[in-house]
């Protein structure tokens, strides 16, 4: 094809000129409109302060915009993704350090959902106050609140909740912060991220725990230099009808290593000491219940209610790093106690 002249340039340019709009010097020539825009921008890129000006139009045509160049757009984003790659990097098996010399425990606490009128509050309030204990943290795995959303068709659960949206996200934030819990990190589960909550929790939680979307991986650091790695997560990729754990097995085996798996969203309860051959592992897999009784869910979809593994109670030495879980916290409590003293 042969490349367009000086002269065919300046023709494209008088064409519009002539016409008076790009769409009918393109009707001119027998060509698309944006066939015809690109052979305008040739021209002016090729024939410069040259080409023929007929008509001088307005500063917001010639120069367009008063908008923010493109250069700086490109910088933003480039510091966008800088900040988001050093992010995840800091959330990547990320240390608590616990300077505690003697065992400590840390309760996870299923998925609590306060404001439902099937919260067990009696066996709630005794787990509360066993965290209140010496040597006794917490992990949040995630649906604190029911916080259904306004739209769709969940809202029907919204509309007939007892609690309103505004008392909810107080009794989360007294779960929060003056329950007397050590929390150590904060999970959200689906139900946290409806209607914008995942915000409202991250800005909770700013600078007193890590709130972390879905899943959390981190190293407990002890004063010898011994770690407990955990990875606890709302819910996992996978589920069977013969293992409730399912999902935290298949972590277990072919994600990658830690001392305990924890999970919640399902509200079944399953708690094994398990190994894994291949990797010379030992591992516990918890399944947390949570404390949401009496589920329409469950009992629409013909499912029997779980009594046990509201919270899984997991001890640990730092003098080795070992775990060793139970699923009824007082139990969890008074082995403890014991390996304090």
């Amino acid at each position: 094809m042969k490349k367009p002249s000086d002269e065919d340039y300046r023709e494209t340019l008088a064409a519009v000129e002539r016409c008076g709009s790009i769409t009918a010097a393109a009707a001119e020539f027998g060509i698309a409109r944006q066939t015809m825009q690109d052979r305008i921008r040739n021209a002016r890129a090729r024939l410069g302060d040259n080409a023929p000006k007929m008509v001088e139009m307005p500063s917001f045509v010639e120069d367009g915009d008063d908008e923010e160049p493109i250069e700086e757009v490109l910088a933003r984003q480039r510091k966008a993704f800088e900040r988001k790659a050093k992010a995840a990097e800091a959330r990547n098996w990320f240390p608590i350090k616990v300077n505690e010399d003697k065992p400590y425990a840390i309760n996870w606490f299923g998925d609590p959902h306060l404001d439902n009128g099937g919260c067990n509050w009696p066996l709630l309030e005794r787990h509360i106050a066993i965290c209140q204990q010496d040597g006794v943290y917490a992990g949040n795995i995630g649906d604190t609140t029911d916080n259904w959303p306004w739209t769709g068709r969940l809202a029907k659960l919204w509309s007939e909740s007892e609690v309103s949206n505004k008392t909810a996200k107080r009794m989360a934030e007294w779960f929060m912060f003056s329950a007397g819990i050590k929390w150590l990190v904060w999970i959200l589960g689906n139900h946290d991220a409806w209607n914008g909550g995942d915000e409202f929790y991250k800005r909770l939680g700013a600078t007193y725990v890590p709130v972390l979307d879905w899943r959390a991986q981190f190293r407990l650091i002890h004063k010898n230099g011994s770690e407990t790695r955990i990875d606890a997560a709302h819910g996992r990729k996978g589920n069977s009808l013969y293992n409730p754990s399912h999902g935290t097995l298949r972590d277990a085996k072919f994600g990658q290593e830690a001392d305990l798996f924890v999970t919640g969203h399902i509200h079944s309860f399953k708690l094994d000491h398990y190994e894994i051959p291949e990797r010379n592992k030992t591992t516990w897999l918890a399944q947390t219940r949570g404390y949401k009784w009496f589920d329409h869910y469950a009992t629409v979809n013909g499912f029997a209610e779980y009594q046990n593994g509201a919270s899984i109670f997991s001890v640990i030495d730092p003098a080795t790093g070992r775990v060793q879980c139970f699923a009824d916290p007082e139990e969890g409590a008074e082995f403890l106690k014991w390996k304090r003293r």
